[in-house]
């Protein structure tokens, strides 16, 4: 059932990106979080995004975070992150500390998650600056079993400099519990990034794993 779902996704998602002549992207991230107390959690991730049309990782990131849970539906946290965006001159690192604050709720079946995250990002040769990223996602469980779930996301950049909102990403994908340790996510999303005057368009295809011990 699972590779009658995704299989035919994943293919006319791709062909899509083509026939549309946007940039067709594949992220993989893999995360790790390892609780401390019944509220507390500590997490490593990594991230890269790679472009098949030329063959190369456009940008790969690591960070550690650290967040507690203060209520049953409202979460706070710190993450440190470390970042490289390949150019033509070579690999731009970015050092990023961030905070954020998770809310979610429940309405029948539909879960609802609302984050909101604040950014100092810092390069050597560009011009520091702030940035506020926002994301709000639905979840629904097609099936009796809440092991796979659907979901779809909104998720916007907001800069705190002369470019303003800069980036929009949609999502939609399956997130799947493996058991009490493993969850996969499989994803497709519409990304639009501002590249003054104009706008940049990408179709990406996602893969991730998450482990919770």
């Amino acid at each position: 059932m699972l590779k009658t779902l995704i299989i035919p996704v994943i293919v006319l998602l791709t062909f899509s990106a083509y026939a549309q002549e946007r940039i067709f992207q594949i992220w993989n991230q893999n995360k790790l979080d390892v609780r401390l107390s019944e509220r507390t959690w500590v997490g490593v991730s990594e991230k890269i995004h790679y472009v098949p049309e030329n063959g190369n990782i456009s940008l790969k990131f690591g960070d550690i975070s650290i967040k507690q849970k203060l209520t049953e539906w409202f979460e706070l946290g710190v993450t440190g992150r470390l970042l490289w965006i390949r150019t033509g001159n070579g690999w731009l690192q970015e050092q990023r500390p961030m905070t954020f604050g998770n809310a979610s709720a429940s309405l029948g079946k539909f879960e609802i998650d609302f984050s909101n995250r604040f950014e100092f990002r810092m390069y050597k040769i560009l011009n520091d600056h702030f940035r506020h990223r926002q994301m709000l996602s639905l979840e629904i469980p097609p099936f009796h079993s809440d092991k796979l779930k659907l979901y779809v996301s909104e998720e916007g950049f907001y800069r705190f400099d002369q470019e303003k909102l800069h980036l929009f990403r949609f999502y939609a994908g399956t997130k799947m519990q493996m058991n009490n340790y493993f969850e996969l996510k499989f994803y497709y999303v519409f990304e639009k990034l501002k590249k003054n005057p104009s706008w940049l368009h990408s179709d990406i295809l996602g893969f991730n794993l998450s482990v919770d011990l």
